[in-house]
């Protein structure tokens, strides 16, 4: 009883972490455009900025309360992105490249001679992205449950489930997304979320699965662009649907990793290799 108890006690904290994080990212932001005018034209360098500053608050964070992430060696973060993910590198960088391509080849439109400016800023923003929501996710939140609760499964699932649900702030800030993106966004991230902390715990790399999340989102970006000059937004949701069997190859890959890896091996080197 007192077992479930802290198990309990534990998931709520890292819920409790992850709604004053969100809040925290908004008032950060908030402050940076409302107290900086020149940041209202350009959003973009804003969110860069304020991603700079949560990263350091949550590295104070994790210093403060002792938490420590597993960084991982280099061996560890290539097996995470050439093997494991490879399904998301090879499928971010070719659309990636598809969408600059296309957008460079006498398509910048919108962007004009802003456009290198643009994706430099947009790179640095979304690999900041990638730093930011791992450390939480992967970092802090499974720090949470793996203190009392020792299911790999179920710590899993519970941080992409925490993932998933973060992007309900589409819901307020989305103002150019469609129903279907939102939710489409939720859903996806949830499963993600998921196949990240498994290849977290395999690779004992959380570099392996920032520079994956970056890809990710990277590549979405650049779509979402070339939509943009496209369709005027219409054209984002076809993007979603080349996701779909990504997505499910990567749930097959994280489902195969757990069944062939014992969770008290997989628990023990995620344990020793928090440094």
């Amino acid at each position: 009883m007192v077992s479930k108890i802290r198990n309990i006690f534990w998931i709520f904290i890292s819920i409790g972490v992850v709604v004053i994080f969100l809040l925290y990212k908004v008032l950060v932001l908030s402050l940076l455009i409302n107290g900086i005018p020149i940041m209202r034209e350009h959003y973009d360098i804003a969110n860069l900025i304020a991603n700079v500053i949560d990263i350091i608050s949550i590295i104070i964070l994790l210093l403060i309360f002792k938490m420590k992430v597993s960084k991982g060696s280099m061996k560890g973060c290539a097996k995470g992105i050439c093997v494991y993910g490879l399904p998301i590198t090879a499928f971010s960088v070719f659309y990636s490249v598809q969408a600059i391509y296309w957008i460079f080849n006498g398509h910048a439109g919108l962007y004009g001679h802003k456009l290198v400016e643009k994706l430099v800023v947009n790179l640095s923003l979304y690999l900041t992205v990638g730093i930011e929501e791992e450390l939480i996710f992967r970092g802090v939140v499974l720090n949470c449950i793996f203190r009392k609760n020792k299911t790999i499964v179920l710590g899993c699932l519970y941080s992409g489930l925490l993932f998933g649900l973060a992007h309900l702030e589409n819901l307020i800030w989305g103002e150019d997304m469609n129903p279907v993106t939102i939710w489409s966004t939720i859903i996806f991230g949830c499963i993600v979320g998921f196949v990240w902390s498994v290849i977290y715990l395999r690779t004992k790399s959380l570099w392996s699965v920032i520079l994956l999340h970056f890809a990710w989102d990277f590549s979405e970006y650049c779509n979402y662009m070339m939509a943009i000059e496209r369709y005027r937004y219409s054209g984002s949701y076809n993007f979603l649907v080349r996701q779909i069997p990504v997505i499910i190859i990567m749930l097959i890959v994280a489902i195969v990793i757990l069944h062939r890896n014992n969770s008290n091996k997989l628990l023990e080197l995620y344990e020793e290799n928090n440094l």
